[in-house]
């Protein structure tokens, strides 16, 4: 009987044992594709936040780009304006 009661135990333990590997085995295959699908959803992430990086980087680029125009016309201007006030002065005092 003792032996019967040593057998009968020993089998429920390895059930039991067996049914919890196994469940721990699912467990870290959907934790595993968890990870995976998370591991992808950031990758995705990362490439759009880079592509609209790259997006801003060009258009601060073009704004760059403008401005230095605008500051590049401005000052010529300037300078044209000065070379101008300084013709009229050497013009003018010469006709005096």
């Amino acid at each position: 009987m003792n032996k019967e009661l040593i057998v009968i135990g020993a089998m429920i333990l390895m059930l039991v044992f067996t049914t919890h590997a196994n469940n721990s085995y699912a467990q870290n295959s959907e934790l595993n594709k968890a990870g995976e699908k998370v591991g992808s959803t950031l990758n995705e992430l990362g490439q759009n936040l880079s592509n609209v990086g790259s997006e801003i980087g060009s258009d601060i680029l073009n704004e760059t780009k403008m401005t230095g125009k605008k500051v590049g016309i401005g000052a010529a201007d300037v300078l044209r304006n000065i070379t101008g006030e300084i013709k009229e002065g050497i013009i003018g005092n010469s006709s005096k």
